[in-house]
């Protein structure tokens, strides 16, 4: 089967903004579509999202980009059978800059995803299993869901200064049950908030985003939510970070603003130590800034062993970047986003490289997410230890967490 057309559109993601859809028509007429994530909190290392500028939409339209794929990626692909690592390839030379500041990163993500995509269905096989296949991989393995229950720092009006706090269920013996235990967690958590009069809205990615509330505040309530449903379930449940630390860091003093002071790294590293005592820390994921590579390698030695470090602004799914943090051990799991690097293929090429240096992976949501399920079936595909969709609420958040769900059944019954 051949692409017959491709069509792009400008849609609204979870923010509200505007984002790329890539749609391709096969001779057989089948569609497929994908659709750009936007992020928030976006590392200095990531591929440019091309937006319009001007007043319209406050900036933040991205006509300039579909019109990048109706008329310069289009022609790479109308008339030819879909193939993910010839397209990007071939994509990648006409953009011709490092960043895709000229065809832009969510022009190409979309459609990269959407050859993908068609890719699978010419090929009559599921999304992970060709990309599986496209990896060297003989078998899949389900991922762990890492639940974002509370949100602060760019992710919601509070006065947290950690982004996310999650909850990470371990050992309970299908992705069914860790979603239920986090589940379970995510309503038990919103009526201790409500006890103590806190709002219950959710920030950009599902969590809860409560008022009034320090960091310590929220490790303790949501402690209290894991023991009430730690007595109902089988496996253990614990707490993973993401400081999103580059936000907070002052690269001319090389000091970080936290919790109302300046402190160093060394600093930040003793308050860590401290909570990973008091705490049943999983993993701690931008506990440094992106600039600030010399403690890196001071912050993964002080917790060798003890707690996953996860490297997000300062690998940003670069597989150049991602080898400098092994020479220098910064961390022992990286964060996968693929439109911060912008294609598939690049995507792939960055978690071969993790797998052949024996690194830990999570595939990741954004802040600005649709209902497009690809990174779900991307967790699989590779066989990472776990995915980030966000909380237990908001549709495009679930949406990634069922199509899991589905899958498992697959994998179980057929």
């Amino acid at each position: 089967m051949k692409i017959k057309e491709v069509l792009a559109r400008e849609i609204y993601d979870s923010r509200g903004w505007p984002t790329v859809e890539c749609e391709l028509i096969l001779d057989n007429h089948v569609g497929v579509k994908a659709s750009a994530p936007s992020g928030l909190s976006i590392g200095k290392h990531e591929a440019v999202a091309l937006m319009d500028k001007g007043s319209r939409l406050m900036g933040h339209g991205v006509l300039k980009a579909v019109e990048n794929i109706q008329t310069k990626i289009a022609p790479l692909l109308i008339g030819q059978e879909p193939n993910v690592v010839q397209f990007d390839t071939a994509m990648i030379e006409l953009d011709g800059t490092e960043n895709k500041s000229v065809l832009g990163a969510n022009a190409m993500i979309a459609a990269s995803m959407a050859v993908c995509k068609a890719q699978a269905v010419c090929e009559d096989m599921e999304l992970y299993e060709l990309i599986a296949y496209l990896c060297g991989f003989e078998e899949v393995t389900l991922p762990g869901p890492m639940f974002n229950l509370i949100n602060g720092g760019m992710h919601a009006d509070t006065s947290l200064q950690i982004q996310e706090f999650m909850i990470v269920p371990i050992g309970m013996g299908s992705f069914r049950a860790a979603v239920e235990t986090g589940v379970m967690v995510f309503h038990i958590l919103k009526q201790l908030l409500q006890q103590q009069g806190k709002y219950t809205s959710v920030g950009d990615e599902g969590g809860f985003a409560p008022n009034a509330m320090s960091d310590i505040d929220a490790l303790d309530c949501l402690m209290t939510a894991i023991d009430i449903v730690q007595k109902e379930c089988n496996g253990t449940i614990m707490i993973a970070l993401d400081v999103a630390a580059s936000r907070l860091y002052d690269p001319h003093h090389k000091m970080y603003n936290w919790q109302g002071k300046k402190v160093l790294a060394e600093e930040l590293i003793s308050w860590y130590e401290k909570i990973t005592q008091q705490y049943p820390i999983y993993s701690i994921e931008d506990g440094l800034a992106e600039h600030d590579w010399a403690n890196w390698t001071r912050l993964s030695a002080q917790f060798e062993s003890k707690v996953r470090i996860v490297g997000d602004d300062i690998f940003a799914t670069h597989s150049q970047l991602i080898w400098e943090g092994i020479q220098h051990n910064s961390a022992d799991t990286v964060l996968i986003k693929p439109n911060q690097v912008g294609t598939i293929t690049e995507t792939l090429q960055a978690i071969k490289l993790c797998k052949e240096h024996s690194l830990n992976t999570i595939v990741s949501h954004r802040s600005g997410e649709t209902n497009d399920t690809f990174i779900a079936d991307l967790a699989i595909g590779i066989s990472a230890n776990h995915i980030k969709a966000g909380s237990c609420s908001r549709g495009e958040r679930m949406a990634k967490y069922n199509r899991i769900l589905r899958i498992e059944e697959q994998l179980l019954y057929f």
